[in-house]
């Protein structure tokens, strides 16, 4: 329940939106439970292609940094690469660099966390 005030200081009581509410306690429950392995990052990059940036964001002077999350297999390929934020135009770019990456292989497959600059 949410209270605010007026300016006669009347308090106006309204109840919080309940889909907000079950959201909100249906994310915190899926990464408490979560593996921690599943989502640890920090795997050693054997190999990494660079990132192209896009002429059409260079006429446009767009920079900025692109946020991604790479779902990497055990045995180091890259199997899916997701936007977490950044340009559009960028992630694309991003995106596909990332596919190519190799990493080092581990027990199981993670996900890691990477950013990619662009000038």
């Amino acid at each position: 329940m949410r209270i605010s005030f007026r300016s006669s200081a009347t308090p106006i009581v309204r109840p919080y939106n309940a889909k907000k509410i079950g959201a909100l306690l249906l994310t915190l429950a899926i990464l408490l439970f979560l593996p921690l392995q599943a989502r640890a990052g920090d795997r050693e990059i054997v190999s990494r292609s660079k990132a192209v940036y896009p002429e059409m964001a260079k006429r446009m002077k767009i920079t900025g940094s692109v946020l991604l999350n790479a779902t990497v297999e055990a045995n180091g390929h890259v199997k899916a690469v997701n936007t977490i934020m950044g340009n559009g135009m960028l992630a694309e770019a991003a995106k596909e660099a990332v596919s190519k990456w190799k990493f080092a292989p581990t027990e199981k497959e993670t996900i890691e966390e990477i950013e990619i600059a662009f000038p």
